[in-house]
């Protein structure tokens, strides 16, 4: 795919965003607020297993887990590079494969992209009684203040106004065996 056309980098960038990329996540606030926030990595902890609640831990681990797949994102499609990201400590299977490929195309195009989405996950599904666990996750991505611009020049690459700038992103994650990740993203064609 070639990012040098407009239409061709609007598509790009909705299928770049998506690995989100996520990542089955939240339905949106309203509005899309609450821009995204750092958690800490989420661990496998006796504490966190050992909760009064197993469905509210894993739900509270699955986030974790996604915002530390986008932190990893957001380093990787700055640099068009995975290379000391941690990306694939959160992705997995087709989520690791999309964005890596989203980065190949990225660095043969000569771009990058600067600055950072606002997400708002929900964890919206959790299954705990199957092997391995499984969760899915609704987000509300904003990409307005993730702009794509020419590693070399600076130059900002000028995108399609009418393209979608915020979008419902439907993620999957599950247990890779004692941890969560995100094993797929899904862009939605729809507004939030």
């Amino acid at each position: 795919m070639s990012i040098s056309n407009a239409s061709g980098t609007n598509r790009w960038l909705r299928r770049t965003v998506v690995a989100a990329t996520a990542l089955s996540v939240a339905v949106t606030a309203a509005g899309c607020g609450g821009g995204k926030e750092k958690k800490p990595e989420a661990s496998s902890s006796p504490s966190a297993s050992k909760s009064a609640d197993p469905q509210a831990a894993a739900k509270a681990e699955v986030l974790a887990v996604y915002r530390s797949y986008w932190d990893a994102q957001i380093k990787a499609y700055a640099k068009a590079s995975p290379v000391d990201t941690g990306l694939d400590k959160y992705a997995f299977d087709k989520a690791l494969g999309k964005t890596e490929s989203e980065l190949v195309a990225l660095k043969i195009g000569g771009n990058v992209l600067k600055g950072e989405p606002k997400i708002s996950p929900e964890v919206t599904a959790v299954s705990l009684d199957e092997s391995p666990k499984k969760a899915t996750i609704t987000d509300c991505v904003d990409v307005t203040n993730w702009k794509m611009f020419k590693e070399k020049t600076g130059d900002e690459v000028k995108l399609p106004k009418e393209r979608l700038t915020r979008f419902v992103t439907t993620v999957s994650a599950r247990t890779v065996g004692d941890k969560w990740m995100i094993v797929e993203t899904q862009q939605q064609e729809r507004t939030c």
